[in-house]
């Protein structure tokens, strides 16, 4: 697995930044709101690519860029809201290989840190991945149970699901990792007229259905593909 260090300084982006990039397989070995704390964490727990944000309290991520490249072998995305080609140009010079501004899409992001990795792996900088050994025990997948009212996680936590709820996980796992539309889940949710069914609802839905796994200890990946819909990322 690829390990991933974040610096962002806006809670509720750092977690879903983490939640998604899990739920493309990475590892997200560290998520700091601070370059203080980011150099701390990465210094204890090195990883192979890092998230920087630009605007956080302490060094910007520029320096904290600048910093890294001196001194490490690692790969550096810089991921901010600050769009002008000024900030491009300071971003990259300073040490960034890749400058993305926000909002991102998590598909694209994946992309992107995969690319990146394999241009250092040719380059020797990332190690390449051990011989596979035995091979594993297949793991357990996110299901639904009782007919479809309980989500059970791969280890073993539940979730009660509501009407709503259980339409929206049964669509999102019934497409096996692919994009389910908004205006398709809207059809769902009401199949009489979906065009009286307000969009805005579903992210609503989405968003207290994430608070309510969070509350239950359950990390759900259920991630939002801008301009498109959702995906069980999973």
């Amino acid at each position: 697995m690829l390990r991933i260090g974040l610096l962002e300084d806006d809670d509720d982006f750092r977690e879903e930044l983490a939640l998604g990039l899990g739920g493309f397989g990475f590892h997200v070995a560290f998520a700091a709101p601070d370059s203080a704390r980011f150099m701390a964490q990465f210094e204890q727990d090195s990883c192979d690519v890092v998230l920087l944000d630009a605007n956080v309290p302490g060094e910007d991520g520029f320096a904290v860029a600048t910093r890294l490249r001196a001194r490490y072998q690692v790969g550096i995305v810089m991921l901010t809201a600050r769009g002008a080609l000024e900030d491009r140009v300071r971003g990259l010079e300073g040490g960034a290989d890749i400058y993305m501004t926000k909002p991102v899409d998590m598909l694209e992001l994946s992309s992107v840190i995969r690319s990146l990795s394999r241009r250092m792996r040719m380059s020797g900088v990332v190690r390449p991945a051990p011989a596979a050994g035995p091979p594993a025990r297949p793991a357990q997948a996110w299901s639904l149970q009782e007919g479809g009212w309980i989500l059970t996680s791969p280890e073993g936590a539940s979730l009660h699901l509501s009407a709503q709820e259980r339409i929206f996980i049964g669509a999102l796992l019934k497409s096996s990792g692919s994009v389910v539309s908004r205006q398709a889940l809207a059809e769902l949710f009401s199949p009489g007229d979906s065009s009286e069914f307000e969009l805005r609802r579903i992210d609503v839905l989405v968003s207290r259905l994430r608070a309510k796994a969070q509350a239950a200890g359950m990390k759900m990946p259920v991630l939002s593909v801008r301009g498109q819909g959702y995906v069980f990322a999973a």
